[in-house]
């Protein structure tokens, strides 16, 4: 998978993959179970109390954000899925950094 050039003033175009049947199907499957999972988190999120509110949304927030590059890996989409990953990288780090700094650790 390698970028096209579109024109002078075009950036690169990445071109679309074939994913097999039996792959799209799985990845369409996990993604409806991150769906199921962020509505569960949801509801827990929306219960917390004033002190534990912040890991509750970090855990809907990263069941939300890991349903777009599913999709967009099942429709064959690399570099949509690529910039759909990218807002889980501060995600995925202030829960890491939260989790260091938590007494419980």
């Amino acid at each position: 998978m390698t970028p096209r050039r579109g024109g002078p003033d075009q950036g690169p175009r990445f071109t679309r993959v074939h994913i097999p049947a039996v792959f799209f199907w799985a990845l369409v499957v996990l993604a409806a179970l991150q769906l199921l999972s962020a509505a569960r988190a949801l509801t827990r999120a929306l219960r917390a109390g004033p002190g534990a509110r912040i890991d509750p949304w970090l855990t809907c927030a990263d069941h939300v954000l890991s349903i777009p590059p599913l999709v967009a890996l099942a429709m064959g989409e690399f570099g949509a899925a690529f910039y759909a990953m990218l807002p889980l990288g501060p995600l995925l780090t202030w829960s890491l950094v939260r989790g260091f700094r938590s007494p419980a650790a």
